[in-house]
């Protein structure tokens, strides 16, 4: 069992290209670390009808697989499913960040990514 833990420096939270996306990186202009939520707006038979997450490049990256998502003023953390395929034995994400660094729509789009799925999402 392992957990990814990270400080985001930078925060975003949009609407772009069609999908909702949220994404966590420890650096505003040469990030090393990163987490990327993303759901696009209108389902199509290419892709599953669910989120898309990504930690540090395709090799953690995969359709599904949160059990729980938790938004708080300081932090925000996943409860990884125990059949995830993102890496072998991650459990969890855990992001730290500043409270005056988050958008005021960060809450609104990751309900937006969870919506009609299997992830529980709560906000705080």
């Amino acid at each position: 069992m392992t957990s990814f833990t990270m400080h985001a420096a930078s925060v975003a939270a949009q609407e772009a290209d069609e999908s909702y996306l949220v994404g966590f990186a420890d650096s505003r202009t040469q990030p090393q670390e990163y987490v990327i939520l993303q759901r696009s707006v209108q389902s199509d038979d290419d892709e599953p009808d669910t989120y898309f997450l990504e930690i540090n490049g395709q090799e953690c990256s995969g359709y599904g697989g949160i059990r729980r998502a938790t938004l708080d003023k300081t932090r925000f953390t996943l409860e990884l499913a125990e059949d995830n395929d993102y890496a072998d034995g991650l459990t969890g994400v855990t992001i730290t960040y500043d409270a005056h660094d988050v958008t005021p729509d960060l809450k609104h789009y990751l309900a937006l990514v969870f919506q009609g799925t299997a992830c529980e999402f709560s906000a705080g």
